[in-house]
């Protein structure tokens, strides 16, 4: 096998700031269970974005069906209003409602991507198929009264029934998950479904778990205990946080008390260092206290008046600077992977390797030890490696990359050898551009060289 020169011609990669995704969740109804229409969820999108102190980050949206509310097989409105206030959607099918129901909640989806095309499928960021089904087969759910579940068997058939209906579709590549507890994920018995999906979304409320020390003064560690928790069990795979939040109303759980006041704390000792770590969240919840009145109240707007105009019950600026998704770091030999970093690398595949095999493989060689060394890691950890549909520009920033298809992951890399990430026909005579995404915390900087070889490289065989 040999190189292919150039990366970049004079630069061998482009950094881009990790721009993490920052959104609510939106239920498909109010309190009183009328659904919300498109003007509902355009004005949601629109106040979150106007927050005051977030600098409109909070511009995506975690939704759990794709059936609008009250009907069998309607198209959920939130998709119009998403494409109407250009908001990322982060989907969610329905899993515990038995088959019939999921296959409405398919058919949904392809009805989706037919009537609105890729103005609905370039705002997708992921597809969660179910939500906390496998927490809902537990004992304590089953004794909250929480509802039906779905078994390991049936998430995974459909998953796979998911990745079906996208296939050869503008949403093809797209990463498709799971959303549960990070009891869930923790319990061996749910790892076939860890197998199945690309990332995890993991809902942790310390506000709920009542069994340990939940006192907000010690809810960092209690999320991060659970977190962790989740990102070993992800198999290396990406953990999004897919909910969490702190009541701002609601009885007395142990040591955590529901308020403003906590909630406040809350935010600024776990929110804000999601935000400050890169990590996607979705909080729970901007608003949800409309016609009625939730025994526990987690929303940050109050439950009376025009939601764009109530402020938030507390101050939601982090003490932190918020990561700047327009920020252009540019070309540069040294690349950087991690939680709050990507970077970005194109190779021009020459026309003569037409008909040939093209190798995207990652080098890091063993720790000489010596004065100078080509790299640094700071955290352990791995990488995912993802294909660019257009290949980067010095000007590319994390907003502008633009649409990314997943090619492979390597768990934990492994010092003094290569690892083949992905072995294709290659694509003669174009450039070629890839996306090195931080996997299980890996925190690594390194200066791009093939005299010794490191870093990402694509080989001919």
């Amino acid at each position: 096998m040999r190189f292919l020169a150039t990366m970049l011609s004079s630069a061998a990669a482009l950094s881009t700031v990790n721009a993490a995704l920052l959104g609510f969740c939106y239920s498909a109804f109010f309190h009183d269970e009328t659904p919300k229409h498109q003007v509902d969820f355009e004005y949601e999108f629109n106040a979150a974005k106007q927050l005051p102190n977030t600098n409109g980050q909070f511009s995506s949206a975690r939704l759990y069906s794709m059936v609008q509310w009250s009907t069998t097989d309607g198209i959920i409105e939130a998709i119009p209003a998403a494409i109407n206030t250009q908001t990322t959607l982060f989907l969610g099918i329905w899993a515990s409602a038995g088959d019939q129901a999921f296959a409405y909640q398919i058919a949904a989806l392809q009805g989706a991507i037919q009537q609105y095309g890729t103005a609905f499928t370039d705002l997708v960021v992921a597809i969660a198929v179910g939500s906390e089904d496998l927490y809902r087969l537990t004992p304590i759910a089953i004794g909250n009264n929480d509802g039906p579940g779905a078994s390991p068997d049936t998430l995974v058939s459909y998953i796979q029934q998911t990745r079906a209906a996208i296939r050869n579709t503008a949403l093809a590549g797209k990463p498709v998950g799971h959303v549960d507890t990070w009891t869930a994920y923790v319990n061996t018995s749910n790892k076939p479904v860890i197998e199945a999906v690309d990332f995890i979304g993991v809902d942790t409320y310390p506000y709920f778990q009542k069994t340990m020390m939940n006192s907000v003064g010690n809810s960092n560690q209690t999320f991060y205990d659970a977190y962790d928790a989740t990102v070993k069990a992800a198999m290396g795979k990406p953990v999004w946080v897919s909910e969490t939040g702190w009541p701002v109303s609601g009885p007395q759980m142990n040591l955590a008390v529901a308020s403003v006041e906590n909630a406040q704390i809350y935010w600024q000792d776990v929110t804000c260092s999601l935000i400050s770590k890169g990590i996607n969240l979705y909080y729970y919840t901007l608003q949800d206290a409309q016609y009625g009145s939730p025994a526990v109240s987690f929303g940050i707007k109050p439950a009376v008046g025009d939601l764009q105009n109530l402020q938030p019950l507390f101050d939601l600026s982090c003490l932190n600077s918020p990561i700047n998704p327009d920020k252009v770091v540019g070309n540069n030999y040294v690349a950087r992977i991690s939680p709050r970093e990507s970077t970005l690398f194109n190779f021009d595949i020459p026309p003569e390797h037409s008909g040939k095999t093209c190798n995207v493989i990652f080098i890091l060689p063993k720790d000489t030890k010596e004065w100078w060394s080509g790299y640094r890691m700071w955290a352990p950890g791995g990488i995912s490696v993802f294909q660019l549909q257009n290949p980067a520009q010095d000007t590319t920033s994390a907003n502008k990359v633009g649409n990314v298809k997943l090619i492979g992951t390597i768990n934990q890399l492994n010092l003094g050898s290569g690892k083949v990430i992905r072995s294709a026909p290659c694509e003669a005579g174009k450039k070629v551009g890839y996306q090195v995404d931080s996997v299980g915390g890996l925190d690594l900087q390194y200066f791009q060289t093939k005299e010794p070889a490191i870093g990402l490289w694509v080989t001919v065989s």
